[in-house]
């Protein structure tokens, strides 16, 4: 009887023990599964914050380059996927020379995704500056002179001195001959309050004139004309400009010829969303 009593308990204790080690086997188990979804789900946030970082990367390298409007315009969004992966990307300018970018970081896309994280830069300062100034060491001609204000006076980088036309009114201009095809992307004019609009053309023979493509002129500060346009290769540049009065000879101080106007980055206050 007691041997047949002591069977029982060994059966009981193994049964229990095969309990504990099934209920230690199942809970290993489900920590291996949370652990493993767990660790997945950390590896495509991961991968998220990288395509977020990269799509800011490419933000910060347009500015400094000033290629941001050739994909997308301030305040709009510029989307490129690649892989599994895809980011959108808006600048916008807070004014001052001041940005803020914000890149969305997608594992699939902004529609349907596993993981999505987000990169932003606030006030960010960009300082521009001008690169080289071709004018020079280019010769220059004008359409007419008034006495020894002469055009090569308008590039021999003197704000002291002018050249002035010799004609009344409008039509007038003054031009750039660098010797070979010289590219460029700005004309700077510096003049003596007397002039109302500037016009780019551009030759490669001194004969056929085209004007500059893509060209913006503003005036800013005062007397102070920049002309903004496309980027392209010529030998003959040419400023012809409006007057700012019928009985009045335009002057200018000094035309400069720029290209690849040089930006550098500050850095902003950055943050993560997670």
């Amino acid at each position: 009887m007691r041997a047949s009593s002591e069977r029982g308990i060994a059966l009981f204790m193994t049964f229990l023990l095969l309990l504990i080690f099934a209920g230690l086997a199942a809970a290993i188990g489900i920590f291996a599964h949370n652990s493993q979804a767990t660790g997945k789900a950390a590896l495509l946030d991961q991968q998220a914050y990288y395509i977020a970082e990269a799509g800011w990367q490419r933000a910060r390298q347009a500015l400094v380059a000033g290629t941001w409007t050739a994909a997308a315009s301030p305040g709009n969004s510029y989307t490129e996927s690649f892989g599994t992966g895809e980011y959108a990307v808006t600048i916008v300018d807070n004014g001052g020379s001041s940005y803020t970018i914000t890149s969305s970081g997608y594992v699939g896309n902004a529609t349907t995704y596993a993981a999505r994280r987000q990169v932003v830069e606030d006030a960010l300062s960009v300082t521009s500056s001008n690169g080289t100034n071709y004018s020079l060491t280019a010769t220059a001609t004008a359409s007419s002179t008034n006495g020894s204000n002469t055009a090569s006076k308008a590039k021999d980088g003197n704000t002291g001195t002018k050249w002035e036309a010799g004609t009344n009114g409008n039509g007038q201009w003054l031009k750039m001959d660098h010797g070979s095809a010289t590219t460029l992307d700005k004309i700077v004019v510096l003049e003596d309050d007397r002039i109302n609009g500037v016009t780019i053309e551009r030759s490669s023979d001194n004969s056929s004139w085209t004007t500059a493509s893509g060209l913006s002129v503003t005036e800013s500060p005062s007397k102070t004309w920049t002309c903004t346009f496309t980027e392209a290769s010529y030998r003959y540049w040419r400023a012809t400009f409006t007057a700012s009065g019928s009985s009045r000879k335009v002057a200018v101080q000094e035309m400069q010829d720029y290209n690849n106007t040089l930006s550098s980055l500050g850095t902003g206050e950055v943050s993560t969303t997670w």
